[in-house]
């Protein structure tokens, strides 16, 4: 009897690693983890921008304190803005109102046109609290009611929205020894209407009104 001859294994062939899927797998990871790195540092990368320092009204005359900055991811958004590298906007006008902290946008200010500085003494009972450069006021003046007098006082609004370009509290002494027991407020107004409120101010006693919100 004739056994049947065993069959002739077959050697198994090595592993390929390198095979099209491992291949794709690895530059999908390698892929994937460039493109987070590019997204995440863009991410990072901020700009110094001016921001208001306080709240500003809408005609404020910008000076160096009323600026500060702050670092910021703008993005495409880049150009809109006014940076340090720039002109410095001071002295120019503000077109709108800012709150504290607003990044301040180049079309919000423009160049300083011409006008008249008007100062205006206000005895402190007239003068509400917090009325600081960049606030918005409006102006009463108080004639009559003097003592004796048989007028009664009347009050009248002579200027509405009015914006402070500075305040200097009452001071004493000083090398003339002189004493001043007002607020000296300026506001900065068209030629016309600064002249009728020269005139009128001397008539009676202004009264400052501080717009909020």
């Amino acid at each position: 009897m004739t056994m049947p001859q065993a069959p002739t294994p077959r050697r198994l062939s090595r592993p390929r690693w390198l095979n099209v899927r491992v291949i794709g797998g690895i530059l999908l990871v390698v892929a994937a983890v460039v493109i987070g790195a590019r997204v995440i540092g863009a991410s990072a990368q901020t700009t110094p921008v001016w921001a208001a320092g306080h709240n500003l009204a809408k005609g404020t005359v910008l000076a160096a304190g009323d600026l500060t900055t702050v670092e910021v991811n703008l993005g495409d958004n880049e150009n809109l803005y006014l940076t340090p590298g720039q002109a410095s906007p001071v002295g120019m006008t503000v077109l709108s109102p800012l709150v504290a902290g607003e990044l301040l946008p180049a079309s919000a200010i423009e160049e300083s046109g011409t006008g008249r500085i008007v100062a205006i003494g206000v005895t402190p009972d007239h003068m509400p609290p917090g009325v600081a450069h960049g606030s918005t006021i409006d102006l009463y003046l108080t004639q009559g009611g003097a003592v004796g007098a048989e007028d009664k006082a009347t009050t009248q609004l002579i200027g509405q929205d009015l914006t402070v370009q500075s305040v200097t509290a009452p001071a004493t002494g000083g090398l003339s020894g002189a004493t001043s027991n007002r607020y000296q407020m300026s506001v900065l107004l068209p030629a016309d209407t600064a002249d009728k409120l020269v005139r009128i101010l001397p008539t009676g006693e202004p009264i400052v009104v501080l717009v909020s919100g």
